[in-house]
């Protein structure tokens, strides 16, 4: 975010809720970003995001939105495998440690878990697919689009 607003960008977040989870796992909106959650319109968040230099997420349906308005989409996904989304130059994924639980047919995907790691269920490196992703990571795919909107 930091990084984001020191490029001079306007950070939105157009997520449904501000924060979702259950017990005591719990996301939220990103600290300083505009708060443009809701239940809103299909055609509400197209017109948020089509205009938009990029857009970041995860492997949800706001990103394959995104992408069908022809945003660069800066995809941050450890455990999904990059034949599961659409391509994109800007996937950020660390290969180098395990990944793509998601589409491996052996683990059984629990929807209502949300401490669910498959393959590393008691491991000190459980999630390692996303803690293995850094801000530096996504910075360096951010700085690909600017330069090539520069170029343009």
């Amino acid at each position: 975010m930091a990084y984001l607003k020191s490029q001079g960008y306007r950070v939105l977040c157009v997520d449904r809720m501000t924060e979702y989870g259950t017990d005591y796992t719990w996301n939220h909106i990103p600290y300083g970003a505009e708060d443009f959650t809701g239940d809103l319109p299909l055609q509400t968040r197209i017109d948020l995001v089509k205009d938009a230099d990029m857009f970041i997420g995860l492997s949800s349906g706001l990103s394959w939105l995104a992408w069908c308005c022809r945003v660069p989409v800066i995809l941050i996904s450890g455990f999904t495998d990059p034949g599961n989304e659409f391509e994109t130059p800007y996937r950020v994924q660390n290969a180098t440690v395990c990944h793509g639980c998601w589409n491996d047919t052996r683990c059984d995907f629990n929807h209502f878990d949300f401490l669910w790691c498959p393959r590393k269920k008691e491991a000190r490196d459980k999630f390692e697919c996303t803690k293995a992703i850094t801000s530096k990571m996504v910075i360096n795919q951010i700085r690909k689009i600017q330069e090539k909107n520069h170029a343009d």
